[in-house]
Parts: C-alpha cells; structure tokens; sequence
C-alpha cells in the first residue's frame, strides 16, 4: 500500500512537472561574448505556440518594425546599450546554422533584426528568414541552431529580457540572456602550453649537467 502510495505521488508531481512546462514554454535566446571580441554567440531553443496570424519576411524586403516577425521590450525596456554600435533597424547576418519552424513550415534563419530606441519605446528584437514564412495563430513554433554574430557583448546590457508579444507574433513568450564571459584557453591551447614547459624543465636540467662536467 505504500509503495502504491508513493508511486501515485510520483505520478501526480509528474503530470504537475508538464503542466508547467506547457504553461511556461517560451522560445529561448542565450547570447554570450567576450568583451572587445567583436563577436556574440547566439544559442536557439524551446517552443511555444504563434499568437496571432503573420509572417516573417525575408531580409531582401523592409527592415523596418513589423510586429509578426519583431518583439519588443515592454514599458521603454532597453535591451541594447547607450554605447551600442547599432543603428536604427539593423538588419545584421548570421554566421552558422539555425532553423525556425512554425506549424508544418520550416526556414533557416539569416538574420537578426535589432533596434534600439533610446527609452522612447522598447528596444526591439527580431529575426528574417531565407524564404517568407506564413503562420497561422495557434501554430506550434520552435527554433534551434547556434550561430555567431560580428557584434561585441558591449552592445548589450547584460541580464534576463522577456518581450512583449502581446501584438501578436509566431510565439508568445520570448525570453534572451545577455551574459558576457571572460575568454578560456581551448585544449590544444594548453597541451601547447605543457610541452613548452616541459621542453623549457628539460633543456634547463641538460644545462646543469653540461656545467657540472
């Protein structure tokens, strides 16, 4: 009877565990970069559903705010900061592999759409596809992929946003993480650097021996 009991338990906190991870699903943008690198690693995942019919454009069109394919940080939120190098409606190319699918439809993505209103309004995110994506409100949309972007961390105010998408857009949560990180040496950087340690630690005991004699 205890085992029974407890295993209801674990059923019961199961079936919680997925109803809030449908209720909190949310499309997902980690953004890194080391400072004074002129680059931003750019990281997609989770799900959601589209709030509302629209499309996303194709990077050949406007650059312009579109709220179907632009989010929007509420209440004058502002993402990019007072230094930031970027222009009005910046369209800026991604380099490596990411993917958006909304309903049955799936696009690579090819840009990154950013905007900054200087607190007049909220400072704006958004992204362009290789070919014009239609959607339909209630269509299940996800995103993956990591790519890099020729943009310094600097141009960010580091923390959590979540947008507005209260307009209408192919999800209805949209959460980024700007976090700027400190560079680490890779593996073969640091192989690299024991041999020359132990080169340097061997020529120096060769050279005791060679005067002792």
């Amino acid at each position: 009877m205890t085992l029974l009991r407890h295993a209801s338990h674990l059923v019961t906190l199961i079936v919680l565990a997925l109803a809030c991870a449908t209720t909190n699903a949310a499309l997902v943008v980690n953004v890194e970069g080391v400072r004074g690198s002129g680059k931003t690693t750019w990281t997609l995942s989770g799900s959601d559903k589209a709030s509302s019919f629209g499309r996303i454009r194709t990077s050949t069109g406007s650059n312009n705010f579109l709220i179907f394919d632009t989010f929007e940080l509420p209440n004058g939120g502002q993402f990019l900061s007072d230094k930031s190098k970027t222009s009005n409606n910046t369209l800026l190319a991604v380099t490596g592999p990411a993917q958006i699918t909304v309903g049955s439809q799936t696009r690579t993505i090819s840009h990154i759409f950013l905007d900054s209103d200087q607190g007049k309004s909220g400072d704006d995110f958004g992204i362009r596809v290789n070919s014009l994506l239609r959607y339909a409100s209630g269509e299940n949309s996800s995103w993956t992929g990591r790519f890099t972007l020729d943009l310094d961390i600097g141009n960010f105010r580091p923390g959590t946003y979540r947008f507005n998408v209260a307009n209408g857009n192919f999800a209805r949560d949209l959460t980024i993480h700007f976090t700027e990180t400190t560079s680490v040496p890779n593996p073969s950087s640091l192989a690299l650097l024991g041999l020359a340690l132990t080169v340097l630690g061997f020529s120096r005991k060769l050279k005791r021996a060679t005067c002792k004699v």
